[in-house]
């Protein structure tokens, strides 16, 4: 293993993925009786968007069936909008696919008969294909980052926090007294933005390096932690040290070239801190065509990397750090 391929396998492996959760299935039975010129309504709540209901209905008569979402519950009892509209006479099975998250209401309705109804209502949730993927998709990605922090730890000396992906309402990425959190949103709209996964993944990859640059100057007792500009340059004098130079200068001329794109981004993510700015993207590209930039880094680098890398980085032929200050640390850890 070379020095520059310590955490290579996950970095260059990272890419945006279609994130979107969907909890497994889940199963309900309700008994109801519906007196004659009535009708009830059985709350299914919580649904996220792309899951699949199934509905099965047993009556001792004919019976009307609808499933509504909460918007057109408030009209009950007037359907004008349902998912499903039937009749149940003994037996009745549906399905129907979510379109957004919320909670849903399986309504029967008895108004126009003249005896009450006894019936038995099954809900079934099952992942549709498109939520089975997508959450195929997070657990791929989850493996990805916990890949990555088990080979930056092999480099660097720290404390590991988790590095999660979670829906957040928003696209964001920030960093919490207990984790790293990537949002869901903040992979989605920087895919969609960009249009490509390739440009995607780099900008994601800087971001986590990033969130990791407050994490790691906070364990290290680095004063200036929680600056914006600071996690900056941490984090491109980390990707230059572990050879992944090209991909955060690839992220930043992009950005740099093209201010439109820049904008647009932070449009859409309003006030989040993350998107990079045309600003922000030129720092950045001083500061990895800076051939002393992670020498200026080496007195914080050097007495928090692993022995084993520092063994590595001693052996370069041409060291990014200073050989003595490697050495030195070397000797004080025997």
């Amino acid at each position: 293993m070379t020095s520059h391929g310590f955490v290579l396998c996950a970095v260059t492996g990272m890419a945006v993925l279609a994130l979107a959760g969907a909890p497994a299935g889940a199963e309900g039975t309700f008994k109801v009786k519906v007196p004659p010129g009535k009708w009830k309504a059985l709350k299914v709540p919580n649904q996220p968007k792309g899951v699949s209901v199934t509905v099965e209905a047993k009556s001792n008569g004919a019976v009307a069936v609808a499933f509504v979402d909460s918007g057109e519950y408030g009209h009950l009892p007037a359907v004008t909008r349902p998912l499903f509209q039937g009749r149940i006479d003994q037996h009745l099975s549906f399905s129907v696919t979510i379109p957004s998250a919320g909670d849903y209401f399986v309504v029967l309705d008895n108004r126009t008969a003249e005896e009450p109804r006894a019936v038995t209502v099954t809900v079934r949730r099952a992942r549709s294909d498109q939520a089975r993927a997508r959450e195929d998709s997070i657990g791929s990605f989850q493996r990805q980052l916990d890949e990555f922090q088990r080979n930056l730890n092999q480099v660097f000396l720290f404390d590991p926090v988790p590095l999660r992906i979670k829906e957040c309402g928003a696209p964001k990425a920030f960093t919490t007294s207990s984790a790293i959190v990537l949002c869901r949103e903040y992979a989605s709209m920087l895919q969609e933005t960009l249009g490509d996964r390739t440009k995607a993944g780099d900008a994601i990859l800087f971001t986590v390096f990033h969130e990791f640059g407050h994490v790691l100057l906070a364990q290290w007792k680095y004063p200036a932690y929680d600056n914006e500009e600071v996690a900056d340059e941490f984090a491109t004098a980390a990707m230059v040290l572990l050879g992944q130079k090209d991909r955060v200068r690839a992220k930043a001329e992009y950005f740099a070239a093209k201010p439109s794109s820049a904008e647009a981004i932070a449009k859409a993510f309003r006030d989040d801190r993350h998107p990079l700015s045309a600003q922000r993207a030129r720092n950045i590209l001083r500061w990895a065509d800076d051939p002393s930039l992670v020498r200026k880094w080496q007195t914080l680098f050097v007495p928090h990397l692993q022995t084993a890398a520092l063994e590595q980085y001693l052996q370069q032929p041409a060291p990014l750090m200073d050989r003595g200050l490697i050495a030195q640390e070397l000797a004080s850890r025997r």
